[in-house]
């Protein structure tokens, strides 16, 4: 059986597996420069194989230390790059989802609440068992039923005071500004002074969300209607955005902006309404 050298130097005789961690520490950093996503585990393994250097003979260490170092500084590179490429944006987005996710649950309780007045004929001026559509003010029980002049038990609890401009009313949750509007003869409103038409409001009612302010995720405003047909679109300063700038009521239908309204994640609208029995009976 061969002898080894006694002379031949140590490190070249030690175990492969230090070097092959160098190896890889080195291989991942530089891959990390072109591609971020290896960024994190690059550092990891060069952080690593600095610590479990010192257990390495000295021959061996002051070799692997220089190639660390080529890597160290890779990595360095990488992992502002991969912060900057890929951990940012996807926080803002997953922002971004949050916020829209707690808009759209809102106008899915503002639809279920509509749902209620429908099957209970909350308003029902005509009698054949079907409810209108309610105002935002009227499904809180803040303003009494249009045509009567007492209060009806809230259908949406614990919702915030009704807030009017010369545009809208609405209220305020979490970011966003909430409106409902109801047919009239002419289109649909929210002004709770307009003339509704209670019979098209049996099986018609549109509701949006808007951002109040900027921030992450206040970037979409988002729209519902009867059929739980649910559209996003991008906001400006001068469009959905805030107080002084509500979407109008026929914002997501009118021939002119309905481009700007695109399906939320897929979401398909139901093809049947509470009180259908009824209405057809």
């Amino acid at each position: 059986m061969a002898q080894a050298d006694p002379t031949e130097p140590r490190a070249l005789r030690l175990p492969s597996w230090a070097t092959a961690r160098t190896a890889l520490a080195l291989t991942l950093a530089l891959a990390s420069l072109p591609f971020s996503k290896l960024a994190l585990p690059a550092a990891l393994i060069v952080f690593l194989s600095f610590v479990a250097a010192p257990s390495e003979p000295a021959e061996l260490r002051r070799t692997h230390r220089r190639v660390l170092y080529v890597a160290a500084a890779a990595a360095a590179v990488a992992v502002p790059n991969f912060l900057v490429r890929e951990a940012m944006p996807g926080l803002v987005q997953g922002g971004t989802m949050a916020a829209g996710s707690r808009a759209v649950s809102r106008l899915r309780e503002i639809l279920f609440a509509e749902d209620a007045a429908r099957r209970q004929a909350s308003l029902d001026p005509d009698g054949d068992g079907v409810g209108s559509a309610l105002l935002l003010g009227e499904l809180t029980g803040e303003l009494g039923m249009r045509g009567e002049a007492h209060l009806m038990p809230p259908l949406l609890e614990r919702y915030p005071k009704l807030e009017t401009t010369n545009d809208a009313s609405f209220v305020e949750i979490g970011g966003f500004l909430f409106s409902v509007c109801v047919p009239t003869a002419n289109g649909f409103s929210n002004d709770p002074h307009a003339r509704f038409d209670d019979e098209q409001a049996e099986r018609r009612f549109v509701a949006y969300a808007w951002p109040s302010g900027r921030g992450p995720g206040l970037e979409r405003a988002y729209f519902i209607d009867e059929h739980e047909r649910i559209l996003s679109a991008p906001t400006s300063d001068t469009e959905r955005f805030g107080r002084e700038h509500p979407p109008s009521c026929d914002d997501a239908l009118a021939p002119s902006t309905r481009d700007d309204w695109r399906p939320w994640r897929g979401k398909k609208p139901r093809t049947t309404l509470p009180g259908e029995k009824a209405a057809s009976g």
